[in-house]
């Protein structure tokens, strides 16, 4: 990874437990990440909350965040986070890939994983309320993890004074009942205006049987 940024923190405190915003400044970059929850997990035992432990966060070309938080654990030490960004020529970016690197008293060990957001506009952040695991494995393999967010946004482009843009949710704003639901008054609609114009094409006779008069005879063919 390359290193020629210029290192800064900005964590600010939002006044709620657990709640905080990593800025990563460089020479060309500058990126926020927001979130409530920002969980790992390795081996599937150990669990460590990344939002109660103080952080230094940087940027580099690419570009990309790394998040360094120390020492985490008596057996997770020097713990950096790094997230990998990309972007398009057509004004386009999404995040690519999610590293964790530490040492566990015996040796350094790196894990991955994708970490993959939409296609979105560099005009926008990213922000989504949905948990968002991301698995990680070693290699060589032999080490796993996880990192667990949720209710975090993400910015990798045109950050200005430290603030994020206008946002695009990963949630939709119609969700998968309200479609199912429309799309059922919609089939009940046509029904009903099909039946009623059924209704209206109905004719009645205009003649009449009496007692006096012949028998209506209706042609028909065999």
């Amino acid at each position: 990874m390359l290193k020629s940024t210029l290192p800064l923190l900005l964590v600010f405190s939002l006044g709620l437990c657990g709640v905080v915003i990593y800025e990563g400044k460089g020479d060309e970059c500058d990126t926020l990440l927001y979130a409530e929850t920002f969980i790992l997990t390795l081996g599937g035992v150990q669990t460590i909350d990344l939002t109660n432990l103080t952080a230094t966060a940087t940027c580099s070309s690419g570009p990309s965040m790394e998040i360094s938080f120390g020492d985490a654990a008596d057996n997770v030490t020097s713990l950096k986070v790094s997230v990998g960004f990309s972007g398009t020529d057509t004004g386009y970016w999404s995040s690519d890939i999610m590293n964790v690197t530490y040492n566990d008293g015996t040796d350094d060990i790196s894990l991955s994983g994708k970490f993959k957001t939409h296609l979105i506009s560099k005009s926008f952040s990213f922000a989504c309320s949905l948990p968002s695991v991301t698995t990680l494995n070693s290699d060589p393999a032999g080490k796993k993890g996880k990192v667990t967010l949720n209710m975090y946004q993400l910015q990798a482009f045109n950050v200005a004074d430290s603030k994020f843009l206008d946002s695009y949710q990963c949630v939709n704003y119609i969700s998968k009942g309200a479609w199912m639901g429309i799309f059922g008054g919609v089939v009940m609609i046509v029904v009903l205006i099909l039946s009623i114009m059924m209704l209206f094409s109905t004719s009645t006779p205009d003649r009449f049987e009496t007692s006096k008069s012949k028998c209506l005879i209706i042609p028909h063919e065999h």
